[in-house]
């Protein structure tokens, strides 16, 4: 059998055992494995499916080289060969720094005792004393090995009989075994069969779960997450194949919902850091700076327009006056899907210095203006208000500024305890910092917002009427407050030595002029902003250029395309578009995704669907829906589906379990088969009305704009 890191080779019939070559102890992964046959080939065909799919799950490891050495005794006679086996292999002598587990498949029994055995070919039934080996001696070889972290699964006929026996014995265990994690699973009850094909589907059904829809981010699983892969994966099984197996339980447990180094993510996959993690809330994440780049592969224009920073050049120099200047405000606001949160990221992303330095990205920031681009280094730390409150968004910008709460304010008061911290921070010596505050709108509380965390920082920002620049220089004393400035401080001396600040904030807000809009929509926001900081400048995205902006976006999408022909076709289309979409960033990428996918021509000359897009993203979704047939998806379930994404707090919902749950709740039917259909619906035409996020070591799906959420939960 062929490993991961190297050849596996079957126990002869002496039960002689191989490691890998090249094993050293210590530092990496132990894989001991005990595969016990009966001499029927069915069976034995049966051991190799599940070793194929336990060799590939721990064959390698993300965060270790050279990930689980495996070692492995298949199809023993006797009982002397397993007793052999336990010692030969050093499983007891395992390290306390290498994670250790083992894999037991064979077939077994309870005794008249409760103790239960495994049978070899050379067990007598009537002698199971003397001729089966007891399963606890190879569990607890294991558990009472030095390792810190050890998993057993138990796969054999009556798995879960090992388990009256294996309490009483682990109260011999050394108290500090506590501190690791120390799990033992069953896969059968008590009078169940071994499970063989049916365990190896189970396992290989979990993995792919694990790969998708469980969406765990983090290298490693807990065992509780395991357990419910697995769980999942049974439930599954029984429901294609009409069966009743019992699922498999933990029967002991030590911090079951810990990470463990002894069980590998499937799932995991490193993602090449863009920016640095203070920074990469607000900039362009991997993902969508791949998918820019993908589409702007094989231009040598150095202009290119399909890059996703190009355009809005007025509203990106004045962001970059402002991050090459004193200390100051400055909001950039516009109307839903405007345009905001890009000329936000644009900055906050080419600021980093990490993403500068990266060949992957050299174009983006060699084809921008160079009064475009901002000075390395010049955003401090950028986050996003997006259903956050006031204690959330105070804690995200002092964490990343690299503050430390003040501890002797009471517990039970933290968002004091981070307002002390900021003002410690900022009344310390050190250069103008810049924090970057996006969708403040989406807060879940920006009064809050505004209130107790933006407000209190204003004394640091002090301006003059004329410019909006700060006329504090980077190192200066700090102002004593005003009589009408907004609580959150203790007042600083005249002559303390302080910290400049410029803030530069994205809020929605309704266009001057606009009809239907009140300021309790968003405007008055605007206005608490300007309470807050009077003297601070305001960027709109929505003005008369934001048409050309538009036009000029939709030829970027365009160009390379079946509609390419020339040059005066991509820009006649995209002139029509535009009158169409108005100042919507985000209609006008839905309309030329169509355009991309249908060839353009059909569409052009259909004057329903200008009809569509003057409907604005409802119609625009509403005949991507009417095709979403062709994806081999209901459009009643698929609505219903985007629908539950709209509904998530937080950065989004999670896959598994939640989002179907969700969508049925919402159709008021149950949805069959529903992560396949949500798998189909990533991959299909709407695939794009979405975007994904991390949260809580999960990845959560949410629609790409809150304007898009917004219809999606008023949706008829």
């Amino acid at each position: 059998m062929q490993g991961a890191q190297g050849e596996i080779r079957s126990a002869g019939p002496a039960g002689s055992t191989t490691r890998q070559e090249g094993w050293t102890a210590g530092g990496t992964g132990s894989l001991v494995i005990l595969a016990v046959e009966d001499g029927d080939p069915e069976f034995a065909k049966a051991i190799d499916e599940q070793l194929s799919v336990v060799t590939q799950w721990w064959g390698t490891d993300p965060t270790m080289e050279p990930g689980f050495v495996q070692t492995m005794l298949r199809a023993p006679q006797e009982r002397h060969e397993v007793e052999m086996f336990l010692h030969t292999s050093g499983i007891r002598e395992t390290a306390e720094d290498e994670p250790l587990v083992v894999y037991i498949t064979s077939h077994g029994a309870i005794g008249t005792s409760n103790r239960h055995f495994l049978i070899l070919p050379g067990t007598d039934h009537a002698r199971l004393l003397a001729t089966a080996m007891p399963t606890n001696e190879v569990v607890t070889a294991a558990l009472d090995s030095w390792a810190r972290h050890v998993l057993v699964i138990v796969n054999t006929c009556e798995a879960e009989g090992i388990d009256v026996e294996l309490k009483a014995l682990v109260r011999d265990l050394a108290r500090t075994r506590t501190e690791g994690t120390l799990n033992v699973l069953a896969t059968t009850s008590a009078r169940s069969q071994v499970m063989g094909r049916e365990f190896a589907l189970i396992l290989r059904m979990a993995s792919e779960w694990l790969q998708d829809a469980a969406g765990i981010t983090r290298p490693h699983l807990s065992t509780m997450e395991f357990l419910h892969a697995l769980e999942h994966a049974t439930e599954r099984l029984n429901e294609e194949r009409r069966l009743a197996l019992p699922g498999p339980r933990a029967v002991q447990q030590a911090r079951l919902g810990v990470p463990s180094p002894t069980l590998p993510n499937p799932g995991y996959r490193p993602r090449p850091r863009v920016v640095t993690g203070a920074r990469e809330e607000v900039s362009a994440d991997y993902d969508e700076l791949e998918y820019w780049l993908d589409r702007a592969s094989g231009r040598v224009d150095s202009d290119d327009p399909r890059w996703y920073f190009s355009g809005r050049r007025e509203l990106n120099r004045q962001v970059v006056r402002f991050l090459s200047g004193p200390a100051g405000v400055l909001v950039v606001t516009g109307t839903a899907a405007s345009g905001k949160s890009a000329v936000l990221a644009r900055a906050v992303t080419l600021s980093d210095p990490t993403f500068r330095s990266s060949p992957r990205y050299a174009g983006a920031v060699s084809n921008a203006p160079a009064d475009g681009v901002p000075p390395a280094g010049s955003v401090d730390a950028a986050v996003s208000a997006r259903n956050r409150g006031a204690t959330s968004l105070i804690e995200a910008i002092g964490s990343r500024l690299g503050c430390e709460p003040d501890r002797s304010r009471p517990a039970l008061d933290p968002l004091r305890q981070w307002q002390e911290g900021l003002r410690a921070f900022f009344r310390g010596d050190g250069d103008t910092v810049t924090v970057v505050v996006d969708s403040l709108d989406e807060s879940s509380d920006p009064t809050a917002c505004i209130r107790d965390v933006l407000a209190p920082l204003a004394r640091h920002v002090t301006q003059t009427a004329a410019s909006g620049a700060a006329t504090i220089p980077a190192q200066a004393p700090c102002p004593a407050p005003d009589a009408a400035q907004p609580t959150g401080f203790a007042p600083d001396t005249p002559a303390a030595p302080c910290r400049g600040l410029r803030l530069l904030l994205g809020i929605r807000s309704s266009r001057p002029g606009q009809p239907g809009i009140t300021d309790a929509e968003s405007g008055g926001l605007l206005g608490e902003l300007r309470h807050a900081f009077p003297r601070a400048e305001v960027l709109r995205t929505d003005g008369e250029s934001a048409l050309t902006d538009v036009a000029a976006y939709i030829t970027a999408l365009l160009s390379g395309t079946a509609l390419d022909t020339d040059a005066a076709a991509v820009d006649s289309a995209a002139a029509r578009v535009a009158a169409h979409v108005g100042r919507s960033f985000l209609d006008a990428r839905l309309a030329a995704e169509q355009l991309r996918r249908s060839g353009g021509e059909a569409l052009l000359s259909d004057p329903l669907w200008f009809s569509q897009l003057d409907r604005g993203t409802a119609g625009i979704l509403e005949q991507d829906l009417d095709m979403i047939a062709d994806d081999g998806l209901d459009k009643a379930e698929a609505v219903a589906l985007l629908r539950a994404t709209a509904f998530g707090l937080g950065r989004g919902m999670p896959w598994a379990q939640l989002w179907p749950a969700v969508a049925e709740a919402l159709l008021g039917a149950p949805i069959k088969q529903a992560d396949e259909k949500i798998r189909r619906l990533l991959e299909s035409r709407i695939a794009g009305y979405l975007t994904h996020d991390t949260e809580d070591d999960r990845v959560v799906y949410r629609p790409a704009h809150e304007q898009l959420a917004a219809v999606l939960r008023r949706w008829r």
